[in-house]
């Protein structure tokens, strides 16, 4: 249930599709679904990254789940997204997400074989490390003075030599360097759809194409999910859907606001006598990231334009991204153009996601809101939902901040 985004299609990334394995499309059908009444333990709502992790770490604890999603798999923002995982490079609203996000990372990263064996399919991750150029020493200095002693540990310093001879596709007249060989990235596209085929395996049930979906609650809370002309009981409910997850809680009287902020990139592919040009690893600079996927595509994003909810790309928007990414890498001047797209993302007024139980509902867990983080952080996100619903608490887990009531005890006007 994530927002749909345009001047992008399963085509548009071959690597990364539902094509790539065709036994997908055979488990994401609502057609498989029985006609009379029906029940589950758990339901999950959104078939985003966010919601397929959870799916993948509940059935791989052998938990009874149902993942219901309006449009597609990774239909939304989700297939929208760069698929960084900047752990190291991504300046974080809360120590804790910092935290979380290397964690996340590293538990990623083990996922991969689990998937791999699961399912067959790659979900692109390369392990080349990032790189944050700077054009001068005072570009620098504000870096370091916004810099946190965790991702301090984890990045090298190469000066201009070292640049010139570890990256020479960079420009030549780049003051200085922060390596950070920890950091990585995938298709996420591909790594979506492989949780949910992983899930799958382990006895998940995902119905996509589900519409009109609302909750069904009690003075005891949770009993079940309204949709596909039925109603289908269950413990527990967990909204994963992105910038529709206001809308379902506040059906229920919870008030989690989101806010839409629209993002865009475009693709470029160096043709083989542009591959000295090619960058071999990630640009994470203050202006602009340019990342190459495993599709022998490069990726060059993004804008930021908050309360923005349309899907169109700008010719503006395309030749700020294109002149930003030429910069820092010169051969992207004469690289082939091959398309651009957008998504919308969810944030929330604090800058955190909102991940563990309503108190107000009983049975009823938030899982979505985080912005640009979505992709790195769903790993954990999967783990601690999971966690959740297996009675540790929030405090235990060290994620109180997190919790969705939180706005409300700050006197937050939602």
């Amino acid at each position: 249930m994530e927002q749909k985004s345009m001047n992008q299609s399963e085509e548009a990334f071959p690597s990364s599709s539902k094509y790539d394995n065709p036994e997908l499309d055979s488990i994401c059908k609502p057609s498989t679904e029985p006609s009379e009444a029906f029940q589950a333990e758990t339901i999950i709502i959104g078939g985003g990254i966010i919601g397929c992790a959870i799916a993948f770490e509940l059935a791989s604890r052998g938990r009874e789940v149902l993942l219901l999603e309006q449009s597609e798999i990774a239909s939304g923002s989700s297939g929208a997204a760069a698929g960084m995982l900047a752990a190291d490079s991504e300046d974080f609203a809360h120590p804790l997400i910092a935290r979380a996000a290397r964690d996340s990372r590293e538990l990623l990263h083990h996922q991969k074989e689990q998937l791999y064996a699961l399912t067959g399919m790659e979900i692109g991750l390369r392990h080349t490390g990032f790189i944050t150029p700077f054009r001068s020493y005072s570009e620098l200095s504000r870096c370091k003075d916004k810099q946190n002693n965790s991702s301090v540990k984890n990045q090298l310093w190469w000066d201009r030599s070292t640049v010139q001879r570890e990256a020479a596709w960079l420009n030549r007249d780049v003051y200085g360097a922060y390596y950070r060989p920890l950091e990585s990235e995938v298709l996420p596209v591909s790594l979506t759809r492989a949780y949910a085929r992983a899930a799958h395996m382990m006895g998940a049930r995902i119905w996509e194409g589900v519409q009109d979906i609302r909750l069904v609650v009690n003075n005891n809370g949770v009993q079940g999910v309204a949709a596909a002309k039925r109603e289908i009981t269950c413990k527990h409910v967990i909204v994963a859907a992105g910038l529709h997850g206001e809308q379902l809680m506040s059906q229920v009287g919870v008030a989690l606001p989101s806010c839409p902020v629209k993002g865009e990139i475009a693709a470029i592919r160096f043709s083989a006598e542009q591959a000295g040009y090619r960058p071999d690893r990630t640009i994470y600079a203050e202006d602009v990231y340019v990342v190459p996927k495993a599709n022998g595509e490069v990726w060059i994003g993004a804008t930021s334009l908050p309360g923005r909810t349309d899907r169109s790309v700008s010719a503006h928007s395309v030749q700020r991204l294109l002149t930003a990414a030429g910069y820092w890498v010169p051969g992207v001047k004469e690289a082939e153009f091959l398309r651009a797209w957008a998504g919308v993302r969810p944030s929330t007024p604090d800058g955190l996601p909102y991940i563990g139980q309503c108190e107000q509902v009983p049975g009823l867990y938030a899982a979505y809101g985080h912005f640009r983080n979505g992709i790195l952080l769903s790993a954990i996100t999967g783990r601690w939902i999971a966690d959740m619903l297996e009675g540790k608490s929030a405090e235990e887990m060290g994620i109180e901040a997190l919790s969705p009531e939180r706005l409300n005890r700050k006197g937050v006007v939602l």
